[in-house]
């Protein structure tokens, strides 16, 4: 923690438990203005900007001789002008304005707009230094119910999660180019993304916390209790009293481009702080099963073990094959291994089509390279959904499926099954799609299954 004056406050913790405060003062008195407005801290580094003064203050660390710890003394202390490189006037008022993580020469803006209508709506720009000069390379404009009042990316840059007036969530995700929207049980003043980009936490400026996955599916939350009562929304005006509104949520973790979902690391603290205090860290217990992890494999899994296959579908089609297919391979094999162990319903059956559908027929096409990758073991799951449906009885589907896989074999087995429950049309019709193909193999030289 950095205060104004420039005093220093480091805080350890011991799981959810405050274990040391160490206070430093070598900066108080020492600065070129008595009031910090804006820092940025580093392990060998501190930048400052000042309320009164147009300039910024370096301040670097280095070890103390002879010592093996390190011990922050001032070094060099220095003040710089600013000098404006370029500019470039918004078409719109912007929400918010950050530079990219992973492209260090753009700048993302998201502005309010207006349609043609009068509609409210969001723009989402990307900004590149080019030659010497700023330019806006991308605008994607994005349809709302009412006026954003907070937003937030994700750690990938590839969703947009926008707060409304009237309580909505919207999320842009530009890879499949779709606009989802979910309805929250707060004001939301505050979103924050989770490292994993499985989750999202989502604040009001009275204390109050909702969780959400990255395909819009609530997630019920509660403090660590003897008994089991998950509620939509955390209140800490129940806990503590919150005279001053909630300002910042943080997961503890560098928001960069370097802390991919694939990673190991546990994010489990969330950092909450209110104006003019008090200042707090929630801990997520997740249990043994999922290692303590938040990612999108952890949370398909958890649905999966509560029968929330709709959840668990729909974080799935959320994901990107031709980024994370391992991932993309590991869910849809916990959700579909999981439906055919299930007894075939309506329900089910649908479940069954909509996982498979992820990689099948997805909103955008995939890579071939991707393609050719999965195209094997995920044939073998559509295989035996067919046996699932044949098991079952269901004909005219498993004759449907039998046509997109395109093996003999699967039409011989309809044709055997249905001529023993006495449906001879169906099995002369599977004989003779059996026989087409087989002609055509022997004619194109490939195989019959």
């Amino acid at each position: 923690l950095l205060f104004r004056s420039g005093v220093l406050v480091s805080l350890s913790l011991s799981g959810p438990q405050l274990e040391k405060v160490v206070i430093d003062r070598t900066l108080a008195g020492k600065l070129i203005s008595d009031t910090i407005s804006d820092a940025v801290l580093t392990d060998s580094f501190i930048i400052l900007s000042f309320w009164e003064q147009n300039k910024l203050c370096f301040i670097q660390f280095t070890k103390k001789t002879g010592s093996p710890d390190v011990n922050k003394r001032l070094e060099k202390l220095s003040s710089l002008d600013f000098k404006v490189l370029s500019y470039i006037r918004t078409e719109w008022d912007p929400l918010d304005a950050s530079f990219s993580t992973t492209q260090p020469c753009q700048v993302h803006t998201v502005e309010h707009s207006i349609s043609a209508d009068k509609e409210p709506m969001a723009d989402s720009c990307i900004y590149e230094w080019v030659r010497n000069k700023i330019q806006c390379m991308a605008v994607t404009r994005i349809p709302l119910r009412s006026k954003a009042i907070c937003c937030c990316r994700n750690i990938a840059e590839d969703k947009l999660l926008l707060g409304c007036e009237d309580s909505s969530i919207i999320l842009y995700e530009a890879h499949q180019r779709v606009t989802r929207l979910a309805q929250a049980e707060l004001l939301p003043a505050l979103i924050n993304c989770h490292p994993s980009g499985a989750i999202f936490v989502v604040g009001s400026s009275q204390g109050e916390l909702q969780l959400f996955d990255m395909a819009l599916s609530p997630i019920k939350i509660q403090l660590l209790a003897e008994d089991c009562s998950p509620k939509a929304t955390l209140q800490f005006s129940k806990r503590f009293d919150v005279s001053c509104s909630l300002t910042q949520i943080q997961w503890a973790v560098p928001h960069t481009a370097s802390d991919r979902d694939n990673s190991m690391d546990v994010h489990d603290l969330l950092l909450i702080q209110f104006d003019k205090g008090p200042l707090g860290v929630l801990q997520f217990k997740l249990g043994a099963i999922t290692r303590g992890r938040l990612g999108l494999v952890e949370i398909i899994h958890q649905y999966v073990r509560y029968d929330e296959i709709d959840e668990a579908i729909s974080v799935l089609s959320s994901m990107n094959w031709d980024t994370m297919g391992h991932q993309c391979f590991i869910s849809m094999s916990a959700i579909v291994n999981h439906l055919l162990r299930q007894k075939l319903t309506p329900e089910r059956e649908a479940q069954l089509e909509a996982s498979l559908g992820a990689f099948y027929t997805p909103t955008r096409h995939l890579l071939d390279t991707t393609v050719l990758e999965y195209r094997d073991p995920i044939s073998r799951y559509a295989r035996r959904f067919f046996h699932h449906l044949l098991r079952y009885q269901r004909f005219e589907k498993a004759f449907l499926l039998a046509v997109d896989i395109g093996a003999r074999d699967l039409f011989m087995d309809i044709h055997y099954l249905a001529a023993d429950k006495g449906e001879l049309a169906l099995a002369e019709v599977a004989k003779k799609k059996a026989n087409d193909i087989d002609a055509e193999s022997i004619t194109t030289g490939v195989g019959k299954n």
